[in-house]
């Protein structure tokens, strides 16, 4: 009988999900450089996180034991922008954009990760400082980074999804002519 690495099929199932998450080509390129055991499938795992998003900073807070993850990404920024225009034209709160309730429930599920030692937030609003962001707070006791990657892709879907919806919606109300502009002539030509 062949011994396999007791990680063998963590690692086919991770490098399943980076094939469906169209980060197969990446994937493919770094993976040759390593061995196939565990260690070698946290890491790369640990890897895989940056990849999703154009913009992936990780900072370290020693007294408390915390890794806080940013991510930044134009299509982030587009999803505000688009929000912003949107409330606007409608005349609504932030709090009132069923937009924004529907990307909260994707960054729920996103980030809705096998373990409790972790947390994540958003600044996408206009009245908040610093960045357009997600944000991911893990401690010490996280062990599922292999998660990540493939909810930060969720997530991702969820904003280029909502924005090209956003972009149909005001697109067509503004093509949209109100009827007392329509002249009579124009109203017995259409009949």
């Amino acid at each position: 009988m062949i011994e396999m690495c007791e990680d063998f099929f963590l690692i086919l199932r991770f490098a399943k999900n980076m094939y469906d998450c169209r980060m197969d080509k990446q994937f493919k390129k770094l993976f040759g450089f390593y061995e196939l055991n565990g260690d070698s499938y946290w890491e790369l795992a640990y890897e895989t996180i940056s990849w999703v998003f154009q913009d992936t900073r990780l900072y370290y807070n020693d007294e408390k034991e915390i890794e806080t993850w940013l991510f930044i990404d134009p299509v982030i920024d587009r999803f505000c922008e688009l929000c912003q225009q949107y409330e606007r034209q409608k005349g609504i709160s932030e709090t009132d954009n069923h937009y924004q309730k529907y990307m909260a429930k994707i960054a729920h599920n996103g980030f809705n990760f096998n373990s409790c030692s972790y947390a994540y937030s958003w600044r996408l609003s206009a009245e908040d400082r610093g960045r357009k962001c997600l944000l991911l707070f893990t401690d010490c006791e996280f062990c599922c980074y292999d998660e990540i990657s493939n909810g930060l892709m969720v997530i991702k879907d969820g904003f280029e999804m909502i924005n090209q919806k956003l972009e149909r919606e005001m697109n067509q109300e503004t093509r949209i002519m109100p009827l007392s502009l329509v002249t009579a002539a124009q109203w017995k030509e259409a009949a």
